[in-house]
């Protein structure tokens, strides 16, 4: 086999099972919708109008372990070393015991914050220990001379930051599951551009592992847009942030001109998203990590709706998947920029310091009085 059939195999093979797996959930829903499913009105995140099966994380995790498994027994003999150096029974030791958890959260609806949180940093203690997952610096001069001056801090840097950066990560990925094709659409731009990067750099092992993802996601979203059949759930969308994770922290790792600057732009959105709405959440007296369906994706659905009664005219793909192609519209800039200089740290800052602009005045012309009963449904935490 020619590693470029072997590719061709590793996307169909990852996409492929995430289609099938999806496809049985939907045509199953009748047996385990009472307890899989996300009902209408059931939080103030809750946008769709019909009861919609929330464990789509399983159609995502077939489809990763099928490509993982292509991999394992497929791959050229050329590309040995490239699988073996991702030392894949670490990440899954990582991957699966949160991917565990989440899909408990998508059927009972009861698992704690303050549980979902510990085992995301779990998580990310079991990448560093076993998969060599480690983030050896931020990209600023004075603190990274200072952290490897200091013998004790070199060795408690690279640990608390690569616990914090994958708990953070796969907080921020689920945050931006809110429309139908969001997240996979988020997802399927940053793990393209890292792809993309690998290659250049010639990291064929992270081309693999990007690959595997976007196989995966792509064979989900088929459901879940324009209109949401399956959704990903707090599974998916864990098992998602932890593969952006490792492989952002790895690839900055594996490749010293790659600027860390370059993993912040590349996630910049769901950050920002995470960052802002903590921000928000304190200002108005809530706890931080309070649901609300204040996010820029609900906004826009609600002018959206808000523009369509006031016209009396439809809006393309309806509010819903319109405000998801919106939003991914503008999530998109900061990765596709950093995609042209990945090793240029002043670009990249200067990318990450502009879509924070470009967020906040988006989400604040978006801010402006709702009225209509259906543009308010999507920002339903004030009828609570």
């Amino acid at each position: 086999m020619t590693s470029e059939s072997f590719l061709y195999g590793l996307i169909g093979c990852a996409g492929g099972a995430a289609l099938l797996m999806a496809g049985f959930l939907i045509r199953t829903q009748a047996w385990h919708l009472r307890f899989s499913g996300d009902h209408p009105g059931g939080g103030p995140q809750k946008l769709h109008t019909q009861p919609t099966p929330r464990i789509g994380g399983l159609a995502v995790l077939a489809g990763f372990l099928a490509a993982l498994a292509w991999m394992s027994l497929s791959a050229p003999p050329d590309l040995h070393p490239a699988v073996e150096s991702l030392r894949l029974p670490g990440l899954l030791a990582g991957l699966l015991p949160l991917f565990a958890l989440g899909l408990i959260e998508d059927i009972s609806k009861a698992v704690s914050v303050r549980l979902r949180l510990g085992v995301a940093l779990v998580a990310g203690a079991l990448a560093y220990g076993l998969a060599g997952v480690k983030v050896h610096a931020l990209g600023v001069p004075l603190l990274d001379n200072l952290v490897h001056s200091q013998p004790l801090l070199s060795l408690l840097f690279p640990f608390v930051f690569t616990l914090v950066a994958v708990a953070g990560l796969v907080h921020a990925m689920n945050i931006v599951d809110g429309l139908n094709g969001l997240l996979a659409g988020i997802t399927l731009v940053i793990l393209g551009v890292l792809a993309t990067v690998a290659s250049r750099m010639g990291d064929g092992a992270l081309v693999l592992l990007a690959l595997a993802g976007i196989g995966a996601t792509a064979g989900f979203a088929v459901f879940n847009f324009p209109r949401a059949r399956l959704f990903c759930g707090d599974a998916g969308a864990y098992l998602i942030g932890y593969l952006i994770a490792v492989l952002v922290i790895l690839l900055v790792l594996r490749q010293p001109t790659v600027s860390p600057w370059f993993a912040l732009a590349l996630v910049m959105h769901p950050v920002t998203e995470t960052l802002y709405s903590a921000w928000r959440r304190a200002r108005r007296g809530m706890k931080a990590t309070a649901p609300d369906a204040r996010h820029m994706h609900s906004l826009w659905a609600a002018n959206l709706q808000q523009r369509s009664d006031e016209s009396g005219r439809p809006v393309w793909l309806g509010a819903n998947a319109g405000a998801s192609v919106r939003t991914m519209a503008v999530a998109s800039l900061s990765p596709l920029l950093a995609a042209t200089c990945p090793t240029q740290t002043l670009a990249l800052q200067a990318i990450c310091a502009a879509y924070l602009a470009v967020f906040v005045v988006t989400v604040r012309l978006l801010e402006r009085p709702i009225y209509s009963r259906e543009a308010s449904s999507f920002l339903s935490e004030d009828a609570q």
